[in-house]
């Protein structure tokens, strides 16, 4: 079984980037490089074996020629929700150079097979859709809810609440997962797996399952509420998208069960890290 030997990651200094490069500089055989901007400084964290280059995303020549230098068999990106865009430059480059797999940065809902699109997904199917036109081939990756972000879904940690839509009943169960979690599958299964098991497959992961919005006043001792609309932290705005994040938990599209199109995920793909314990909500919340 051929897997793959070298790595390029993006997006390295988010939680996800972290533990993505983290697993990966601790596996034998592994070479990793990280991509960041053209004007930020090595990532202090970055262990000695890992390698760094700075890239303008937008110079697709010169990234694929810094990808081709290291001999990069697959690009992962943990971009943030501002730099989505950008992956589309980076695939044009990682397809000049000979990549094999690219796996976008989506790591949340279901964004494949949605009969309708939230705002903040229309991004990450762009990506998808031109890895696809320039046959590239990707994984998607879809572990529900970050647990460490649970609360803010909730509103909890504006007024000690479990605050849930009027419109939303809080019955359908979603999957939760912690972020190192999804780092360390994502890190795994892209060093343990063929490119024939990885290619151009969406796959649903879950640390905890069978969690409802109403259940989580249990899981966090506190009351249940309905509310028009999640209250935000004290001086935050934009945060409309976690109500749109509710609508979609209500119609299953954040659990590994609801099956929308062939290909979607459905079913769960978990043995893909085998033997793995994964972050149960309590441990991750210090519940």
């Amino acid at each position: 079984m051929s897997t793959f030997k070298s790595i390029a990651v993006a997006g390295a200094q988010s939680a996800i980037g972290k533990a993505i490069v983290l697993t990966l500089a601790a596996t034998p055989g592994v070479s990793v490089l990280v991509l960041t901007r053209a004007t930020t400084a090595r990532p202090e964290y970055l262990p000695e074996n890992v390698a760094h280059a700075g890239i303008d995303y937008a110079d697709v020549d010169a990234t694929a020629a810094i990808l081709s230098e290291h001999s990069v068999q697959v690009v992962i990106s943990s971009v943030n929700s501002v730099a989505i865009l950008g992956q589309i430059s980076l695939a044009d480059a990682a397809k000049a150079a000979g990549v094999k797999l690219f796996v976008p940065s989506e790591y949340g809902c279901i964004s494949k097979g949605l009969p309708e699109v939230p705002s903040f997904l229309q991004v990450k199917i762009q990506v998808a859709d031109h890895l696809q036109s320039i046959g590239l081939p990707s994984m998607r990756v879809f572990p529900g809810i970050f647990q460490e972000y649970l609360e803010l879904v909730v509103g909890f940690g504006t007024n000690k609440k479990v605050n849930i839509l009027s419109s939303v009943k809080g019955d359908t169960p979603f999957s939760t997962t912690s972020m190192d979690d999804v780092g360390g599958f994502v890190a795994h299964v892209v060093t343990h797996h063929p490119l024939s098991a990885l290619a151009d497959k969406a796959v649903r992961i879950e640390g905890e399952r069978r969690v409802t919005l109403n259940e989580l006043g249990a899981v966090l001792g506190a009351p249940v509420e309905k509310v028009d609309v999640i209250p935000a932290p004290e001086g935050v705005s934009g945060m409309f998208f976690l109500d749109q994040l509710q609508t979609l938990v209500e119609k299953g599209y954040l659990n590994t069960e609801t099956k929308l199109v062939d290909g979607d995920g459905s079913g769960g793909a978990n043995g893909l890290w085998e033997g793995h314990r994964w972050t149960t909500l309590k441990e991750t919340l210090k519940l």
